[in-house]
């Protein structure tokens, strides 16, 4: 039997309402993973089959936390419910569905990267100016179009014209290469379950019992999909909190949570509001700052872990002696208190921000990492191997070959490579069966020729290797990289042997992860491992997740961790909220939408669970000039009693008993030191 006692009033009835639609609204720190991991044990005590229970994530981590915490109370039982993100939930409905939407079975799927690359080779052939119009704002469009399942409107004109254009040239580009891309995993799912009564019969009856977790972060067209799979039986548990609604520039619709009851009939709704993570001053904070959102559940956090030290807040006199503040009083901390680093998050708004952060913490020897800097497999090197392995799983990957035909150099230059797909669009075959046969395409040079056979052997050669049964991808991938002579082509475009060796152990840690990959799964095939890795697209995000070091982060990434300490610097206005320029020569600066910039601050401040400071500066250089600095609007949304001190951006001293005699001399002599500087 499982022990129920443990949970909270709330969180029991979020776990035992199993009919109709529920919305549990969970606050910051509520415990709302916990929630649906024994509810999916609960539904599976009473009997449910666990192959009827799909519960919905939007990250590969937090599938894999939920299914570890429901293995740990059901056992081996629970292994054929499907717990997944929508994306991978999309990707096994293509799998089964694939010539309802007209793809061959073995289908690819292009990541940011390819799809990008797709688009501007796409724009230069239809004439555009790719200077005048960013391919990855065109990209950007295309995306958020169909997120919403719509198409671009030329009458807008512009960028929008551009898109709509674009557009449909992309689509039978993906058509063509047997392609899709990651909107395409929900968008397609959608319009078959709603178009082909049979198919929409029969997966809306394969899960009896539906959550999703992080349902604040829902677009359009996962809505649909939702709607579509419930229709049946309706019992949906959506989990989530309004008030941390901070995607929308990505898509996100922040009405699906508010009107949950409106798209699910006789929905009903349950609050999780204790708090386990921060004490009642940063809660009171952060209450009293989200009441001035008008469109939001009503709703307030408490803690049982006592009031806890008063929010502080300094204001430097400009960013240098903001970012020295905070890195001086960072170290302080750590000593007074003996506590480690990892306890400690500065979190910032926008990442132009962290150099100043970075360069503070490195003059005092203070460890840290950037949380969402570049990630491995972004690097470029390790993105032109992929490239490889991926034209040699699946021949009709064009992005892939169009990447590395003449990378590294083949005598195969840009107009070669246009003629052949040209002439792949004139005969409306795909590009790589011109790889294959270059003689069919007409004006290339016996020289082009020969070198794109080779290149084509090469391919050829090592599809077989990986295809044989049993082989060894880790040691055939060592092998490739060998054949393609990447440390030949670093040496001649870097003459520094450090960053070649480094460049050179990237590349030797994707045989390494094929190694790992085949250890976890014996049967798998380059292919699985592939399509692993463009389901991840954070797939390196915890890499020093357990290393002792300061975090650095925008608010947006601090989303869903917590630490000890938090350090919210550039609470200003035009930070906080972000203003964006609308253009060269329309005027003064626009604000973004100040509903969701303050939905932004109340995450950073439920970060924190012991201690929280603000900091500011009134004055920063921008843009080459020196401009005056105003503290944020949400700044005086906080109640002043919740400070230590007036407020008055003078610097503060920790209060009660975390600050000793001995810590506080420390604390004076290191900021007469930064007065100094």
């Amino acid at each position: 039997m499982i022990d129920y006692a443990h949970l909270n009033p709330a969180q029991r009835r979020a776990v035992f309402h199993i009919d109709g639609p529920v919305l549990v609204l969970a606050g910051a720190g509520s415990g709302k993973t916990r929630v649906i991991t024994y509810r999916i044990a609960y539904l599976i005590e009473q009997g449910v089959s666990p192959s009827e229970i799909l519960a919905l994530s939007f990250t590969n981590k937090a599938a894999n936390e939920m299914r570890e915490r429901v293995l740990d109370l059901v056992g081996p039982l629970a292994t054929s419910a499907t717990l997944s993100t929508f994306h991978a939930l999309g990707l096994r409905f293509l799998k089964e569905e694939y010539a309802s939407v007209g793809l061959s079975k073995k289908f690819t799927i292009l990541d940011e990267g390819d799809q990008l690359a797709a688009i501007r080779d796409l724009m230069k052939d239809a004439g555009y100016d790719v200077d005048q119009y960013d391919p990855r704002t065109i990209q950007g469009l295309i995306s958020h179009y169909k997120s919403r399942l719509e198409r671009p409107d030329p009458k807008r004109g512009g960028f929008d014209g551009v898109a709509a254009h674009i557009s449909p040239l992309y689509g039978r580009r993906l058509r063509a290469m047997n392609a899709v891309d990651f909107d395409d995993l929900i968008a397609m799912p959608v319009w078959v379950l709603e178009k082909d009564k049979e198919i929409g019969y029969r997966w809306s009856g394969r899960y009896r019992h539906i959550m999703v977790d992080e349902y604040q972060d829902t677009n359009l067209s996962q809505l649909r999909l939702l709607k579509a799979l419930a229709k049946r039986y309706n019992h949906v548990c959506a989990v989530g909190d309004d008030d941390q609604s901070i995607y929308g520039w990505r898509g996100a619709e922040a009405g699906n949570i508010l009107r949950f009851d409106q798209h699910f009939a006789g929905a009903d709704r349950i609050d999780l509001t204790q708090n386990y993570r921060s004490t009642n001053r940063i809660l009171k904070a952060a209450n009293r700052l989200i009441l001035n959102n008008s469109e939001r559940h009503d709703k307030s956090l408490w803690s049982d872990l006592g009031e806890g030290e008063a929010l502080r807040y300094y204001e430097a006199p400009d960013g240098d002696q903001e970012a020295s503040w905070v890195a001086t009083d960072l170290s302080g901390c750590k000593r007074r208190d003996a506590v480690s680093w990892s306890d400690f998050a500065i979190l910032y708004r926008t990442n132009a921000q962290s150099r100043l952060l970075e360069d503070a913490v490195r003059r005092l020897d203070i460890p840290y990492r950037i949380v969402g800097g570049t990630r491995f497999y972004d690097r470029k090197e390790v993105r032109d191997l992929l490239a490889y392995l991926r034209a040699i799983s699946n021949p009709w990957d064009e992005t892939a070959l169009r990447r590395i035909i003449n990378f590294p150099a083949r005598g195969i230059g840009d107009q070669s490579i246009q003629k052949i797909a040209n002439r792949a669009q004139e005969k409306g075959v795909p590009f790589f069966r011109l790889i294959q046969d270059p003689n069919k395409v007409p004006g290339l040079t016996e020289g082009v020729r020969s070198s794109v056979r080779a290149f084509n052997e090469l391919l050829e050669h090592y599809r077989a290797q990986f295809s044989t049964s049993g082989s060894n991808l880790g040691m055939i991938c060592r092998e490739l990289t060998g054949k393609i002579d990447f440390r030949n082509v670093f040496t001649r475009t870097d003459r520094n042997p450090k960053r070649v060796a480094q460049r050179m152990d990237n590349l030797e840690e994707v045989s390494v992860a094929l190694d790992s990959f085949r250890q976890r799964e014996p049967d798998g095939k380059l292919e699985d491992y592939l399509t692993q890795l463009t389901l991840n697209p954070n797939r390196d995000e915890d890499e020093d997740e357990q290393e002792n070091l300061v975090s650095l982060m925008t608010l947006h990434g601090s989303k869903g961790l917590e630490f000890k300490y938090v350090y919210m610097v550039g609470v200003e206005e035009g930070f906080m909220p972000h203003l964006q320029m609308p253009g060269r020569g329309s005027g003064a600066d626009l604000p973004v939408d100040v509903s969701e910039e303050r939905r932004l601050v109340y995450v950073g401040i439920t970060r924190a669970q012991q201690l929280l400071t603000l900091t500011g500066a009134r004055k920063r250089l921008r843009f080459g000039r020196t401009k005056a600095r105003k503290p944020s609007r949400f700044l005086f949304e906080i109640p002043e009693e919740l400070f230590q001190g007036d407020r008055s951006g003078t610097v503060p001293e920790l209060s009660g008993d975390a600050l000793q005699e001995k810590g506080r001399n420390a604390f004076a002599e290191m900021l007469d030191l930064v007065s100094r500087e």
